[in-house]
């Protein structure tokens, strides 16, 4: 639940709402297994996507004093940054409940994707594969040169 986390550490920072102010659920989630390796991290540890997760996150900011274009901004801004790869998930929406002439309770939904990243951990809780795992962000290594490889250039 990083990226709904996120999201509320963000609104609650640029909106100045207090945090009983704002709450928050994931809902119609899914979990698609994966089992996909991922090699070795930095330390030479196994790591697996384990899988992927897919909810709604349903975010409510309770009196709301803002400007509505500006926290369509604000969430438009924040899934630019921090959640780039948004191929295939259905866009925000937003409802709003007029509550007098300076406030309104907004509800924000979002679809997310989560991947599910274990790491090879001996004390771990995550039984998987005969061994034990715990959850991890994936640590990538990206190759910066590619030698040994024989072929005609295109």
């Amino acid at each position: 639940m990083r990226k709904i986390r996120g999201l509320i550490d963000h609104l609650l920072a640029v909106t100045g709402l207090p945090r009983e102010q704002v709450e928050a659920f994931a809902d119609k989630g899914a979990l698609m297994p994966t089992g996909r390796d991922l090699g070795p991290d930095g330390q030479g540890r196994a790591q697996v996507e384990a899988g992927v997760w897919k909810y709604d996150a349903v975010i409510r900011l309770q009196r709301y004093a803002g400007d509505g274009p500006t926290l369509m901004a604000v969430v438009l801004g924040w899934l630019a940054d921090a959640d780039p790869d948004r191929d295939g998930l259905v866009d925000p929406e937003l409802d709003v409940a007029i509550n007098d002439a300076h406030t309104c309770d907004v509800e924000i939904a979002c679809e997310f994707e989560e991947r599910l990243v274990i790491r090879e951990d001996p004390q771990g809780p995550v039984a998987f594969d005969g061994r034990h795992w715990s959850m991890a962000l994936p640590d990538i290594s990206v190759a910066d040169a590619v030698s040994g490889m024989r072929g005609q250039r295109g």
